[in-house]
């Protein structure tokens, strides 16, 4: 099983209980959608729209011409459950690196690019489809976020964590012109490690078995020993955000 059916299969798993987690991707769509325009454009295409957290804003909006997209069939079957889309809605689940787009004006994407394998080829994928005056915006993940857990568990994020100033560069690598972008660091609390794990895995974002069950032990030791305080144990995560033009 490679890389793309790992991170599938584990969205598709935890899709019903998604949005009972997921409570720093509410904020993070909440933040995201602060930069949408006033009036939203013809076509708006949202990528890794998962059960809906962004789209709602969306939603909030008339739109003449929607189109979600999703990796994950079990998390697009919980949006279509729970959200109420409108007639003019095009469906597409496919990994947004490969998937052929229809034009459109606006790109939308929270907590969707740190999956990309090749986030600078992926960029100039869908700016294919982006029309002149189009606007990209999207949250990621920044090289800080679980950088405690990452360090005490040795182990590399399978997620691409780069820096705010490296996704500049890659935003101007693919002819946008940048309007916007912002970073904000923020620490999650959880009763235990066993608690912060059990949270990561129930979000999709540990899609691949972490340890064997004596380094979880140990781990969960550890991390328990040094990042406790009265309020629990914490993990910090890195939030970036950006807007472009073509």
């Amino acid at each position: 099983m490679d890389n793309e059916d790992r991170i599938i299969k584990s969205f598709s798993k935890y899709a019903k209980s998604y949005d009972r987690h997921a409570q720093l991707q509410k904020t993070m769509a909440e933040r995201l959608a602060s930069m949408l325009p006033e009036h939203l454009p013809d076509c708006v295409t949202e990528l890794g729209c998962g059960t809906g957290l962004f789209t709602r804003h969306l939603l909030a909006q008339p739109v003449r011409q929607l189109i979600l997209n999703d990796i994950s069939p079990g998390m697009m079957e919980q949006l279509q459950e729970n959200r109420t889309l409108p007639e003019n809605t095009r469906i597409i689940i496919g990994n947004a690196e490969k998937v052929a787009f229809l034009p459109t004006d606006l790109i939308a994407a929270n907590a969707v690019f740190q999956w990309f394998v090749e986030p600078e080829h992926s960029l100039d994928h869908l700016v294919k489809y982006l029309n002149a005056g189009g606007k990209l915006i999207f949250s990621t993940f920044g090289p800080g976020t679980l950088k405690e857990f990452r360090e005490t568990a040795c182990m590399e994020s399978p997620a691409k964590l780069f820096s705010q100033e490296q996704w500049e560069a890659m935003i101007g690598q693919a002819g946008l012109t940048l309007k916007e972008s912002y970073v904000e660091f923020r620490k999650s609390f959880f009763p235990s490690t066993r608690a912060l794990i059990r949270n990561l895995q129930q979000i999709g974002a540990a899609p691949f078995p972490m340890l064997k069950s004596g380094g979880l032990r140990k781990l969960i030791r550890t991390y328990d020993e040094n990042f406790s305080t009265d309020q629990g144990v914490y993990v910090t995560w890195e939030l970036l955000y950006f807007s472009a033009v073509r």
